[in-house]
């Protein structure tokens, strides 16, 4: 058997490895550059230069595939898993983005998540069709995305905790004043509910707060059961401030 060992190629994207063990004449084991070891590679394909770095960051400068059993596509069609991954990591680290979203700004992604593998794993684990991952449930305003922090949920439930800067006006929210009153509204699934008018904005705000969290237990309710406890006693215990 020939020693391969310490033969050195370069793949598609340039990037180098070296040949550092081999199992047989066709087998061996490749180490990149940057110290990513790859075991159990075709020596064809290692020469061919059509070996990857799985660890390469090729989405948005952090994310990678790692290895595993994960995969980004399934015979030509991208997978639900990788499509919410890259939809993530764009939120945070894709300036266009949060040009469009600035609440995205400052929010990241924990470390364990930029491999694919691992965050593929957490998602088969918790995903239900047609749910939404969400970062600030369990933990309010929370600003990085890790299997702490994040549930799966209806897009019901997504909505109530949707904030716009931009649309809510200069007032607390849930409040808007008419001449010399200030009223309280609260948006109900598109139905805009009135909730009174009042002397003043803090009157008006907490009436409005009120109603939002009942509101919120309502919904929680509903989808007790569909959603993870932990979820539905974060919707429980959730508070509307006057910071909002």
């Amino acid at each position: 058997m020939k020693n391969r060992i310490g033969e050195t190629y370069y793949n598609k994207r340039n990037e180098k490895y070296t040949i550092i063990e081999q199992e047989s004449s066709m087998i061996v084991t490749i180490k990149f550059d940057d110290e990513s070891i790859l075991e159990n590679v075709f020596y064809n394909n290692v020469k061919k230069g059509e070996i990857k770095n799985p660890y390469f960051k090729t989405v948005y400068g952090v994310g990678f595939i790692g290895v595993g059993r994960h995969l980004s596509s399934v015979k030509g069609t991208t997978t639900k898993a990788y499509t919410t991954w890259v939809n993530m990591l764009r939120r945070c680290y894709y300036e266009k983005t949060q040009n469009i979203f600035p609440t995205y700004k400052g929010v990241i992604t924990c470390e364990e998540w930029h491999n694919f593998q691992n965050f593929a794993e957490w998602y088969e684990e918790n995903y239900a069709e047609a749910f939404f991952i969400d970062k600030d449930i369990i933990c309010k305003d929370c600003r990085i995305y890790s299997p702490e922090t994040c549930c799966f949920v209806p897009n019901e439930i997504n909505m109530l905790f949707v904030k716009s800067n931009s649309t809510r006006g200069k007032y607390l929210i849930g409040v808007h004043k008419i001449k010399n009153r200030y009223v309280s509204q609260l948006n109900k699934n598109g139905e805009v509910i009135f909730l009174g008018s009042f002397i003043t904005e803090v009157e008006a705000f907490q009436v409005y707060k009120t109603a939002k969290e009942l509101w919120i237990k309502e919904v929680a309710d509903k989808w007790q059961g569909k959603i993870t406890e932990e979820c539905y006693q974060a919707m429980y215990k959730y508070e509307v401030e006057i910071t909002d």
